[in-house]
């Protein structure tokens, strides 16, 4: 373990070295750049917003969506290890060890508590273990975590009432809400205690178990009693589908292969967005569409650009070539949203011409839009998402094409001049507007934990966080593998 430690501080300290004569297209210069951002948006927070969830940077106030608990702060745990920020990163532990999870009267939402405090947690541990770290998680889990499985049939609820240590009934439960299980077999995994893992594992199985019109693609909403699917017809892989995908797989890989239900399931899943989802608009861009009531709807967002990345490292795992084309079709049409884009920066949600669609059906001014960026926006505000950048870290590390780090670099720049504010970075209101300010007053916990995570890492060394020895839940956060794989270029 000692060998393990020193060998990962070697590989923060040489990655995070900026030399002040670097070229401006080094990758030392970028790595130092982004660093650069991540302690200006911490300074910001740090100052008007410590021990909230988040920093309101053009007000100089904060807001608490999650629970008050310091969202941001578990959200930034590993990237303080990751970029070597040590002084940020102690005066962070002090504030996790005096947590008091049952201060909020608020309901914990269930998903969310999963993926930012007990995912930033174990992520820390695995990084730089503290038996404190873990003995914050076992509180979580104990106290938040585990009451949301408390329900008559074991399926966790969408909301914990803190205080009282139980579920909150609701009628409906979003399929992303059941992406529980990377964190419970990894928190069951350092505790040595496997029933962590099958009771995060028990939801999937029923899930496999239900009909859907498509194979493997399932529906958004379930009945929260019935557990069955509350409209089988709407399928998407979007917000409210996203992060159950992403985690059949990376389950599977952090389980050593260990299981075979997950993985079947993810590559069905794949199978169906090629021959279901794929859509071709007329200028060739590949996108992956909707589908509602049996019929193709042309509609998506930045947050499906997670999926090249997820598509890629299964083509890589699994040795599926086709896998990795159509990864790379995806990869291409979510940077161009960016790239096209008058701001260079993506918006939110948009649509498209298909090839086999007929224009009449648009109105002039969507013609005129499709014909200028080669899509629609549906959604022009920017949440300073990581999704693109994410797939383009993967990209990057798996195939080791610099094009990806270009690609990537110019995102950043965008994000500079468009979301940089004076006391952090806001999401903004029109991607499409680039005349005047456009910052709407918000910087979300991922911006540490995912945004700017994906971007040092795109330009640190290979072996910093490398694809063969962790994998990574859907806010970013590093778990170490048992067993390590070979994936990486």
């Amino acid at each position: 373990m000692k060998f393990i430690i020193k060998s990962l501080s070697l590989a923060i300290t040489l990655s995070s070295l900026v030399v002040n004569a670097a070229p401006l297209d080094s990758n030392e210069y970028r790595a130092g750049q982004i660093r650069s951002a991540f302690q200006h948006a911490w300074k910001g927070y740090s100052t008007f917003a410590y021990g909230h969830d988040e920093l309101l940077p053009v007000s100089t106030s904060f807001y608490d969506s999650r629970n008050g608990w310091g969202a941001s702060i578990f959200d930034a745990l590993d990237t303080m290890i990751i970029m070597g920020l040590d002084e940020e990163y102690k005066e962070s532990l002090q504030f996790v060890a005096n947590v008091n999870w049952a201060s909020t009267e608020t309901p914990s939402k269930t998903f969310e508590t999963c993926i930012r405090y007990l995912g930033g947690l174990l992520s820390a541990y695995d990084l730089r273990p503290d038996p404190m770290l873990l003995t914050k998680a076992y509180e979580l889990v104990d106290q938040v975590l585990f009451p949301a499985f408390t329900t008559e049939n074991h399926i966790p609820a969408s909301f914990v009432d803190v205080p009282g240590k139980r579920p909150i009934p609701s009628k409906s439960i979003i399929l992303a809400e059941f992406a529980l299980q990377l964190e419970f077999v990894r928190f069951g995994q350092i505790t040595n205690n496997s029933d962590w893992g099958r009771l995060g594992n028990q939801v999937i199985e029923k899930i496999a178990a239900a009909e859907t019109p498509l194979p493997g693609l399932y529906s958004i909403v379930w009945d929260a009693n019935t557990f069955q699917p509350s409209n089988p017809s709407y399928i998407t892989v979007s917000g409210g589908g996203d992060s159950f995908y992403e985690y059949l797989l990376k389950t599977h890989i952090l389980m050593e292969g260990n299981e075979e239900l997950q993985l079947r399931m993810w590559e069905q899943s794949v199978d169906s967005m090629i021959n279901y989802l794929r859509s071709v608009s007329t200028e060739g861009s590949v996108f992956l569409r909707e589908s509602v009531g049996g019929k193709n709807n042309p509609r998506t967002g930045e947050l499906v650009c997670f999926m090249p990345g997820n598509i890629l490292l299964g083509a890589r795992y699994l040795q599926k070539p086709a896998y990795e084309t159509f990864a790379a079709e995806l990869m291409d049409s979510c940077f161009k949203t960016w790239h096209n884009s008058p701001t260079g920066l993506s918006p939110e949600g948009w649509s498209w011409i298909e090839q086999d669609n007929s224009i009449t059906a648009y109105t002039l001014e969507q013609k005129e839009a499709y014909k200028n960026l080669g899509f629609i926006p549906t959604q022009s505000s920017y949440q300073l998402r990581p999704e693109t950048l994410e797939s383009l870290f993967y990209f990057y590390r798996l195939t080791g094409d610099t094009k990806y780090q270009d690609m990537a670099w110019e995102i950043f720049e965008s994000i500079e001049k468009y979301c940089k504010t004076e006391y952090g970075y806001s999401a903004v209101s029109d991607v499409m507007n680039n005349q005047n300010d456009i910052t709407n007053d918000f910087q979300e916990s991922f911006f540490f934990a995912e945004t700017l995570k994906y971007l040092f890492l795109i330009f640190s060394d290979k072996s910093l966080i490398s694809l063969d020895d962790y994998v990574f839940n859907t806010e970013a956060h590093p778990f170490r593998l048992s067993k390590p794989i070979k994936v990486q270029a």
